[in-house]
């Protein structure tokens, strides 16, 4: 066989390697972009309800109900993370109150999931709040929907983060 013939050969499997690559990543990204798209959809619902609920608790005020912005924090923590950040505006006792509203959200986020028939991993709740905090005079809350083992992993992963044994 002529050296050409060869360099030609080994080119064009290289060629066919790298676009049969790309078109395996393109399809798991789309893959992995609708079901996050459907994860947040759901977790959008649960949240709002909840919201809904602590308005109607007087945990929180009408003006404080208004989420301002929502994101994902699956590209931080990487792909198959089903957890998302909602930001709301708060009052000025917000940061003296955390716990208590960590645990509120908590029960209407477990309410919700009772109400609609939703279990997460292991028949645990489907949504939890995996961190809270105020910064900027908003609350930011995250949180999780545990439908897969990559979430929660991501919580272990951030509870050893929180825990002062580990540092």
């Amino acid at each position: 066989m002529a050296p050409s013939l060869i360099i030609e050969i080994i080119i064009g499997i290289l060629i066919a390697i790298v676009v049969y690559e790309l078109i395996h990543r393109s399809i798991v990204q789309r893959a992995t972009r609708m079901v996050r798209r459907s994860a947040q959809d759901d977790t959008d619902v649960a949240v709002k309800a909840a919201i809904r609920r602590l308005v109607n608790d007087d945990v929180l005020t009408e003006a404080e109900s208004q989420i301002s912005s929502i994101a994902t924090v699956a590209d931080v923590w990487g792909r198959g993370v089903m957890a998302f950040e909602y930001t709301l505006p708060v009052g000025m006792d917000a940061k003296h109150r955390l716990r208590a509203l960590e645990l509120a959200f908590n029960d209407a986020l477990a309410s919700f999931g009772t109400d609609h028939d939703l279990k997460g991993i292991n028949d645990g709740p489907a949504f939890v709040v995996s961190d809270i905090w105020v910064y900027e005079g908003r609350l930011h809350v995250d949180v999780a929907y545990l439908t897969n083992e990559s979430t929660v992993e991501y919580l272990k992963d951030l509870k050893k983060l929180n825990d002062p044994a580990v540092r």
